[in-house]
């Protein structure tokens, strides 16, 4: 017969049982994977205008430059930032990646006058090719 535990002198107490932590931890990833997706869903919140023209966005490729435009916010690739570095931030990108193409998301409820100085830092920064992003009327962006 095998001897256990008590006959090669090793108590109960000096064995540690890590199934509970592992437990814990694999709890813990699953929730900041979930928290992480639904802000990553809620930064992207836009209610494009729609159009009946336009084409559709291609699925592979470069990802352009992307400039959210809400009512009181103006984002570069889900950052916020303030609309007077709009054009630094743009312009130190296309130092890094020339010939980067750029897309504007402005919500329908945002007037021009807010897209506008957007507008100009690019032309100032040097773009020379925008896309201003719709959604289509029978389908998607």
């Amino acid at each position: 017969m095998r001897a256990g535990w008590h006959a090669r002198g090793v108590s109960e107490e000096g064995r540690v049982n890590v199934t509970p932590l592992i437990d814990v931890v694999m709890c813990l990833i699953v929730f900041y994977l979930m928290v992480g997706h639904l802000v990553l869903q809620r930064r992207g919140e836009i209610d494009l205008a729609e159009t009946r023209i336009g084409e559709s966005l291609p699925s592979e490729g470069v990802d352009p430059l992307t400039i959210s435009v809400n009512a009181d916010t103006i984002e570069i690739d889900g950052v916020e930032l303030d609309p007077q570095r709009v054009g630094s931030v743009v312009a130190g990108r296309l130092a890094r990646e020339p010939g980067l193409g750029v897309r504007v998301r402005a919500d329908r409820a945002v007037t021009y006058s807010a897209v506008s100085p957007v507008l100009s830092a690019l032309r100032d920064a040097g773009v020379g090719h925008v896309e201003l992003a719709t959604r289509q009327i029978g389908g998607g962006e």
